[in-house]
């Protein structure tokens, strides 16, 4: 299973290796949001290396299969947001496009459930290969709601 894994995120990058368009992406399931607790109601993450994927997430108990483990982060970044609060969220990847120097992450949200009686933290990650990039633009629902700039740095946030 890991080979086939790994010849499908070869073969992805391969084949979104333009400096335009849509790109292959992959979404990943089966993780928890384990990051610190912040009064945000939405955070944004751009992660590039396995210290910075362990400080944000952890496998979710269940029958998810935990493949993001072999990524090639020289390779790869991955693409989050979370959403956070009394309510819970159906988060979906749309499309990733790469326009002049920018990933463009498209994704639809749908409230699910509101006034839980806990704090939920629902994300949405997608695996995509590292490109040069100077921002990623969060689009929820046809609507920009964050922009990250210095993709290629650590962090910007």
């Amino acid at each position: 299973m890991k080979s086939v894994y790994t010849i499908a995120l070869i073969s992805l990058f391969l084949f979104s290796n333009a400096q335009s368009g849509e790109i292959q992406y992959q979404p990943v399931k089966g993780y928890a949001f384990v990051g610190d607790d912040q009064d945000m109601c939405q955070l944004f993450y751009i992660i590039h290396d396995e210290k910075e994927w362990n400080a944000l997430f952890r496998p979710y108990p269940g029958h998810y299969v935990k493949e993001i483990t072999n990524i090639d982060w020289q390779k790869y970044n991955a693409i989050a947001t979370v959403k956070t609060g009394k309510d819970a969220w159906r988060l979906e990847a749309k499309r990733l496009e790469l326009d002049e120097g920018e990933f463009i992450f498209e994704y639809e949200a749908q409230k699910t459930d509101e006034g839980l009686g806990w704090k939920n933290a629902t994300p949405l990650v997608i695996i995509a290969p590292k490109k040069n990039c100077r921002a990623v633009q969060f689009v929820e629902n046809g609507r920009i709601v964050k922009k990250l700039h210095n993709f290629s740095s650590k962090r910007d946030y």
